[in-house]
């Protein structure tokens, strides 16, 4: 019998099928989810919650609800409970997986599955059989997704030359790396499409010995591109990026795992390393940490959707500087302040809704980053303390994505790559002469400072790239050349 006379069988039959229901309706938003989000969930932890969450969650509601529509308030309710069922598993995780636990939402899909249950019982077979074609799709597309998330690896692009990960340094400040995300570099905050004056700001980090470097820019659009490619201290041209969503794979193993090349000269060194933060960003995909610290747990990083996570990252800091020796730490500590405009059309408030609040939480991000130099420097007066975004602010267009979905010009491109770089420089570190012109050199030339060798080369192209939507399909761009000029130049991944 071929698949479409089980079919007719099927939808013929007055058997019910219990446990097919809930299936069908775990199934689509299990693949969906793993479709749109394998990049940040592929651990084997995320897949068993998804498992439990889709499969075996609902497997004890079938249950239970064989009890609960005994009642004789829901008795007469019975013959709509398998829809019911259906409908709210369905609704219930989509809706979870879009929103993220919200619970006006949650209660709002179950109050829909209410309504197609009473309306639509009659027709639920026809219901499963379409969820089953929906998952069958997607799980097509989810093959693809796959085959290239297997292949990836950072061996081939991120490797460094053990000569270079022994380097040994004859200089050991404490390091504090400090990085409030999309914040502008100096040079373009009060030109258009910002116009912001942020003088005070200045003052205050003048005062404090900090030294600005001009013009300074990441190297990639996104936090996890250019974070990924400043600590591994090496390009990957979005080698580790799927071309049809420009979704990055495995970048966290160069941020925090055993790909940062930094971490791993700095832990050879015998420093002690710390990560601070307030979100799950770079955590969720449980990557192995070659940190010795994070101030986020284990048990607070969700396993599904990253998002902020209620830390507290001065009082932290305070907490770690009371605790650990004097000498010899790194510490990176990032906050989603001020962080780019709205990422998705939907949220957009305009460009100048957007330029608005950029402002208001430019303001944040100054009194965040004042209390961290106050409390650095009652540790250590003498410390390397880098102040460097990850990338710019987007402001002049209406939402983040736009950077992508379109060709974008000479204002919105510096917009988008432009950085903030200050540094504090300890007394006996020698820094007079060095320039610092995008992420990927940026250790470069701190590593080859601190060792008084110029083993590290910097001479990596200090060009800007970026993802560009073809007709449903992502091709990669140089953007931003070495002498600042914004132009488009297809590059081939690598």
């Amino acid at each position: 019998m071929n698949l479409r006379n089980k079919g007719i069988d099927f939808l013929n039959s007055k058997k019910e099928f219990p446990f097919l229901t809930i299936f069908s309706a775990g199934l689509y938003p299990f693949l969906h989810y793993f479709n749109n989000n394998l990049n940040i969930s592929n651990s084997w932890q995320q897949l068993l919650f998804m498992l439990l969450l889709c499969f075996v969650l609902p497997i004890v509601v079938l249950w239970l609800s064989a009890f609960i529509f005994k009642l004789n308030v829901l008795k007469r309710f019975q013959d709509h409970r398998l829809a019911f069922l259906n409908f709210s598993i369905f609704l219930v995780l989509i809706g979870l997986f879009i929103f993220s636990f919200k619970k006006k939402a949650t209660v709002l899909m179950i109050v829909l599955a209410c309504i197609l249950a009473l309306t639509l019982y009659k027709h639920l077979k026809k219901i499963i059989v379409l969820q089953l074609i929906m998952s069958a799709i997607s799980f097509i597309s989810l093959i693809s997704v796959l085959t290239f998330a297997l292949g990836q690896d950072n061996k081939e692009w991120a490797t460094l030359s053990k000569e270079l990960l022994d380097l040994k340094l004859k200089y050991t400040p404490n390091i504090f790396v400090i990085q409030p995300d999309g914040y502008i570099n100096r040079s373009e905050m009060n030109k258009p499409p910002y116009e912001i004056d942020n003088s005070s700001f200045y003052t205050y980090l003048d005062t404090k010995g900090f030294k600005n470097y001009n013009n300074f820019r990441s190297n990639y659009y996104s936090t996890m591109t250019s974070n990924s490619s400043m600590f591994a201290m090496k390009h990957h041209y979005y080698g580790n990026t799927y071309q049809k969503s420009a979704k990055t794979f495995n970048a966290n193993e160069a941020i925090v795992g055993q790909y940062n090349n930094v971490l791993t000269i700095l832990n050879n060194n015998a420093y002690r390393t710390h990560m601070l933060m307030d979100n799950s960003f770079f955590l969720i995909d449980r990557k192995k940490s070659n940190f010795n610290y994070c101030n986020v747990t284990p048990s607070q990083v969700p396993y599904i959707n990253t998002g902020r996570i209620n830390r507290d990252i001065v009082a932290d800091l305070k907490n770690v500087l009371d605790t650990i020796s004097s000498s010899k730490n790194f510490f990176f500590i990032e906050k989603t302040v001020p962080s780019h405009i709205n990422y998705s059309k939907g949220n957009s408030l305009g460009k100048e809704g957007e330029r608005k609040r950029y402002i208001n939480r430019l303001q944040d991000a100054n009194i965040w980053l004042k209390n961290l130099v106050e409390t650095i420097e009652n540790y250590d007066e003498d410390a390397l303390i880098i102040i460097q975004a990850d990338h710019g602010g987007f402001v002049g267009l209406d939402y983040t994505l736009q950077a992508v979905e379109q060709k974008i010009d000479s204002v919105e491109a510096i917009s988008a790559f432009s950085s903030m770089l200050s540094i504090k420089w300890p007394s006996d570190l020698k820094h007079d002469n060095l320039e610092f012109k995008s992420s990927v050199n940026l250790f470069r030339v701190l590593l080859n400072e601190m060792a008084e060798r110029k083993l590290f080369h910097d001479d990596l192209d200090n060009n800007s790239y970026i993802p560009n939507n073809e007709s449903g399909t992502f091709e990669f761009y140089k953007v931003i050349d070495e002498s600042g000029k914004v132009f488009y130049d297809k590059i081939e991944k690598r």
